[in-house]
C-alpha cells in the first residue's frame, strides 16, 4: 500500500527594512529589542523578471532615506520562494498470526529533492542584501518497523 502528499505553495511574503542597529528615523522604535524597525525608501521596480538565489529582487530598487524620516517602502511588498515537496510512503503488512502484524514502512519527504529556499536577506546595508543563504530540508528517508498486536 503507498500513499503521498504534495504541497505547492505561492511564496511568502516580506518586508523589506533597513539593518537593526540603524535607527534612520530617530525614533528610537524597538522591537523584541532588536533595534529600530525602519524601511528604506522605494526607487525603482524592485522585482526581477529572472529570480535566482544569488539575486532573488533588485537590489538598486531600495535607497536609504533622509536621516530623521521613515522610508516609504510597504510592508510585504515583495515575495520569496514558493515550496514544493511529495512526501510519500510505501506500507506492507505481514500477518505473523491471526491477531499479530507486522509493518514495514518506508517514507520519503521532499521525495524528488526539490530545493526549496528560505527567504532572502531583507535588510537594506547588510552586505548579503538580496541573497539567498538557506534552504529548507533536502530529502529524507525513513525505514520503520511496527509491531501490531
Amino acid at each position: 500500500m503507498g500513499f503521498g502528499i504534495v504541497t505547492l505553495q505561492s511564496g511568502r511574503p516580506f518586508t523589506v527594512a533597513l539593518l537593526s542597529d540603524i535607527d534612520n528615523s530617530g525614533t528610537g522604535r524597538s522591537i523584541l529589542g532588536f533595534g529600530a524597525n525602519d524601511r528604506p525608501n522605494v526607487v525603482g521596480d524592485p522585482n526581477l523578471s529572472q529570480q535566482t538565489p544569488e539575486h532573488w529582487f533588485n537590489t538598486s530598487a531600495f535607497a536609504f532615506p533622509p536621516p530623521g524620516t521613515f522610508g516609504n517602502a510597504g510592508r510585504n511588498i515583495l515575495d520569496g520562494p514558493g515550496y514544493q515537496s511529495v512526501n510519500a510512503a510505501l506500507v506492507k503488512n505481514t500477518n505473523l498470526t491471526e491477531q499479530v502484524n507486522l509493518q514495514f514502512r518506508t517514507e520519503f519527504f521532499n521525495l524528488f529533492n526539490h530545493p526549496n529556499f528560505n527567504l532572502p536577506d531583507n535588510f537594506l546595508g547588510s552586505p548579503t542584501f538580496g541573497r539567498i543563504s538557506s534552504a529548507r530540508d533536502p530529502r529524507h528517508i525513513q525505514f520503520g518497523v511496527k509491531l501490531l498486536f
